[in-house]
């Protein structure tokens, strides 16, 4: 069965409104109807940096973990790549798991200007 778990880091620091609401998507969630892996996204914001910050719940419904550890990242809008990095993120998510994370897109990354609007992020 599905889980919710936050990494060490997240749970001692996410703000409670944040926790609820990453709470109440897990909750609408239907695993038996998903891939192996799969992101839903929580928010979109930049820094002070213009680096695109994409906060997403990965949700791994596979019985191994998954890594992010050299996957390709990409974030689209209507069917066009807005962004994409490999990450060096040294996340596992365990087996029936779902964990929110952000991607950092550097402004290096992002091919367009997003919009913020109908997006969604791809672990490949």
């Amino acid at each position: 069965m599905q889980k919710l778990e936050f990494e060490s880091a997240w749970d001692k620091t996410i703000a409670r409104q944040d926790r609820e609401e990453i709470e109440r998507v897990f909750s609408e969630l239907h695993s038996e109807e998903h891939e192996k892996q799969q992101t839903v996204i929580l928010k979109t914001a930049y820094n002070h940096r213009e680096e695109f910050l994409v906060t997403v719940l990965v949700n791994n419904y596979s019985k191994e973990p998954f890594s992010l550890i050299g996957k390709k990242v990409l974030y689209t809008e209507e069917e066009h790549t807005m962004g994409e990095m490999d990450s060096r993120y040294t996340l596992e998510v365990p087996p029936e798991t779902s964990m929110p994370w952000t991607f950092i897109f550097s402004t290096a990354s992002l091919r367009r200007q997003p919009s913020r609007e109908y997006g969604k992020l791809f672990i490949m």
